[in-house]
């Protein structure tokens, strides 16, 4: 990894930031739709949960596959997203919060561990490891941006892991000095850029 590329630190950083934020949610506000999307909260947590485990899994393996690991998603209630990773609902926020510690560390020990050539699969780009700790903090950070913004609470992802984020995998979008507000435009968060297509490229460095 470079200096400038996140590590496992900054994935643990990110990590540790959004679970201090979410923990002011009370049990019963994770049925409120999130901010912007047509999932709930704890729909949108699942979400988080399989981008952390998934991308984890595209580099556990010392074989490699194309696509996503082959494991079967299922919906808890039909006709809702479907996922892997489903956080007990008796549990209410301290469940969450558990479920994001033990499913992020994951990617933590995947990203601390691997070895620097190997590369895993994407359609926006097969990753390398560093790829893979910008991808997991940009799906963190903003899908918790969009769970708090729904209960109107303020939320900031540490500027130092969005900053590396956005060098590896959005090198080319829009700089304002404001490093925060860019990562919400390159992902269609701010009014200028909602509803538009945005992508990242999480092509190793080097390809």
């Amino acid at each position: 990894m470079t200096h400038d590329s996140p590590s496992a630190q900054d994935v643990q950083l990110a990590l540790d930031d959004a679970r201090r934020h979410l923990r002011g949610i009370t049990d019963d506000g994770w049925s409120r739709s999130a901010n912007g999307l047509d999932w709930t909260c704890r729909e949108t947590m699942m979400h988080i949960l399989d981008d952390l485990g998934s991308y984890a899994m595209q580099l556990s393996g010392v074989h490699g596959h194309e696509g996503y690991t082959p494991l079967q998603e299922f919906a808890v209630t039909p006709g809702r997203p479907q996922g892997l990773f489903w956080p007990e609902e008796s549990g209410g926020t301290q469940a969450i919060l558990d479920c994001l510690d033990a499913v992020g560390g994951l990617l933590v020990a995947v990203v601390a561990s691997v070895p620097a050539d190997r590369i895993g699969w994407h359609p926006f780009g097969n990753p390398d490891r560093s790829g893979l700790a910008a991808m997991g903090i940009v799906e963190l950070t903003v899908h918790t941006h969009d769970i708090l913004a729904a209960h109107h609470r303020p939320y900031r992802a540490p500027d130092v892991v969005v900053h590396r984020a956005m060098n590896r995998i959005f090198a080319d979008a829009r700089r304002s000095g404001d490093v925060w507000h860019d990562l919400l435009r390159a992902t269609g968060r701010t009014p200028d850029t909602r509803g538009g297509s945005w992508r990242w490229d999480s092509s190793p460095l080097d390809a």
